[in-house]
This record gives C-alpha cells, sequence and structure tokens, in this order.
C-alpha cells in the first residue's frame, strides 16, 4: 500500500512538472507572436503606393479576388474627389473602364483636412482597404497626404 502510494504520489507531481512545462511553452510562443505582430505592424506601415484604378480595377474583375489582395492592406493613391462629406472623400472616376461602377470611398480620420479640398481637385490620399459593396470600395483610416 505504501508502494502505490509513493509511486501515485510520483505520477501527480510528473503531471504538475509536465503541465508547467507545456504552460511555459504555450507562453514563450505568445510572445513570439506578440513580437511578430509588431514586426507586421511596422511592416504596415509604409503604404504600397498604387494607381487608384488598380484597385477599382481588380475589384470591377474579381470583387472576392480583389479582397483577398487587397483587404486590409494600406494603400497610397491619387484621384480626383467627386465628392465630400463629412465621412470623407469619394472617388468615382477612379476605374479605368468608362462604364464602371467602381467607385472609392475614403473614410478620413481628420476632418480638418476636408477642409480646403474642392470636387475636381486630384489628391493623394492613404488608407486601409476594406471590402466592397454595392460598387463601393471601402478605405478607412484615411489621411490626405498632399
Amino acid at each position: 500500500m505504501k508502494k502505490l502510494l509513493k509511486w501515485l504520489g510520483i505520477g501527480v507531481v510528473v503531471l504538475i512538472v509536465i503541465g508547467m512545462i507545456s504552460g511555459a511553452g504555450k507562453s514563450g510562443s505568445n510572445q513570439k507572436s506578440g513580437s511578430t505582430g509588431a514586426t507586421q505592424e511596422k511592416q504596415v506601415q509604409e503604404p504600397t503606393v498604387i494607381k487608384a484604378s488598380e484597385l477599382a480595377d481588380d475589384f470591377d474583375a474579381n470583387q472576392v479576388a480583389a479582397e483577398n489582395k487587397w483587404k486590409g492592406k494600406l494603400v497610397q493613391f491619387s484621384a480626383e474627389v467627386t465628392n465630400i462629406t463629412e465621412t470623407g472623400l469619394s472617388f468615382s472616376k477612379a476605374a479605368s473602364k468608362q462604364f464602371s461602377m467602381a467607385q472609392i470611398s475614403c473614410r478620413v480620420t481628420d476632418k480638418q483636412q476636408l477642409l480646403s479640398l474642392k470636387n475636381g481637385q486630384t489628391v493623394t490620399v492613404k488608407g486601409v482597404v476594406g471590402g466592397q459593396t454595392i460598387g463601393v470600395i471601402d478605405v478607412s483610416d484615411c489621411s490626405v497626404v498632399q
């Protein structure tokens, strides 16, 4: 009976040690993914400079493929402003096709940047590409670069 209790005690201790080791491994992997996320975040800070027509044409050709390619990416492009609202800027002449329904809606975070702009003016903006709803490509966290 004493030997059984002795082995049972050793088994419990071994299980506790294994649990501590596996827990330490998980927290170590979390730290790695956290630092990897920080590295990715630094990479995201530099926008991909594109033509507005490239973004609009990609969505015109295949929305699913375009969202796979662009969604969540920081981009910078220049285009002619067609509407200025409380929420930001619209670019409806972005696509290279004459009869494209694709528009880009750029939600500007700093409303002060909108005050000096005029419809018809070409501006450069940067922001994070979202999805497309009823032909409108959403770009959030926009700021006017020029």
